[in-house]
């Protein structure tokens, strides 16, 4: 049995003879369980496909999959090894932007994570005013959840994320308020409710409600808002999507209690209405988590105008 090879001696060997076509065909393989599928997307032959298996194979020294008559299975050190195929193809994806927009002209690059709740709303007005003031800065804008924006800053996969202040913060960052938020009950513009001045809690019993999923923090708000009332009328569709909820209660005469900014775009344009209550409901500020060093002069000018943009009386675009 011959001796494990060095970690060393297979980063030179990687170095020297590892192409990314090998990484491609390796995660298109695992991704589609079948050679000449994998081939067809990377855009080879089935023979090139299983030639490019067979040397990372002896590059790394194992074997990656299990071939059988249903198609092709990762091993155990396959699936150890896929996550960081696709980290690397990832960073290849990430080098070809950045040259291609440094190529345009850009002078400056900032990558955000947002919540969806602040793209619908502040962020959305904001971005395309900074862009018309700074044309030669690039932003590369992801929409994600709240749970992935720590590890994002953790893997610098981001500069800043846009978001409501975590219950922890994460070792060496810090949370700036941005925009207030509250929650509100809304409605389509055609709902009966939506044409009263003020609305009691009897009414708003006999109104049929879509529900907020249980993993976010307006269903804990929902429930304690009827927590000394008579159970209410769920309709039968569950979803936190903006989209999907504008569309349902454009559609039906449904209700539902949502943080205004998530709705924000869909209220100024007339296409929902806020159902008029006395009681009110502040929710979390939306702000910016970054890093509390280091941050590059290009995030500096995205934070200090996002700031501006902030203070009460500024303009908004």
């Amino acid at each position: 049995m011959s001796p494990p090879v060095s970690a060393s001696s297979l980063r030179n060997r990687l170095l020297g003879r590892a192409r990314l076509r090998h990484l491609h065909v390796f995660v298109k393989v695992a991704e589609l369980q079948s050679v000449k599928r994998a081939a067809d997307a990377v855009g080879v032959t089935q023979p090139s496909a299983t030639q490019c298996l067979a040397d990372l194979e002896q590059l790394l020294g194992c074997s990656l999959f299990l071939r059988h008559s249903q198609g092709m299975a990762l091993t155990t050190a396959g699936e150890l090894l896929l996550p960081l195929a696709r980290r690397m193809l990832g960073l290849v994806d990430e080098t070809a932007t950045r040259a291609a927009e440094i190529a345009q002209g850009a002078v400056g690059v900032v990558r955000i994570a947002a919540i969806s709740a602040a793209i619908g709303s502040h962020l959305g007005e904001a971005l395309p005013a900074f862009a018309r003031l700074h044309p030669k800065m690039q932003i590369e804008l992801l929409e994600t959840d709240a749970q992935r924006h720590a590890g994002l800053l953790a893997n610098r996969e981001v500069d800043c994320t846009i978001c409501r202040r975590p219950a922890v913060l994460p070792a060496g960052t810090a949370f700036t308020p941005l925009w207030p938020d509250q929650f509100g009950i809304v409605a389509g513009a055609s709902h009966p409710l939506a044409r009263k001045r003020r609305v009691g809690m009897a009414a708003l019993l006999d109104c049929t409600w879509l529900v907020p999923p249980t993993s976010i923090a307006a269903r804990e708000v929902f429930d304690n808002f009827f927590a000394a009332s008579a159970p209410v009328k769920h309709y039968n569709i569950v979803c936190a999507s903006p989209t999907m909820l504008w569309t349902l209660l454009s559609q039906e005469p449904l209700l539902s209690l949502v943080p205004l900014s998530v709705m924000q775009r869909f209220l100024q344009h007339g296409q929902l209405v806020q159902i008029n209550r006395s009681q009110r409901m502040p929710f979390d500020d939306i702000g910016v988590l970054a890093t509390a060093n280091g941050r590059g002069p290009a995030l500096e000018v995205l934070l200090a105008f996002l700031q501006a943009q902030a203070r009460p009386g500024a303009h908004r675009a």
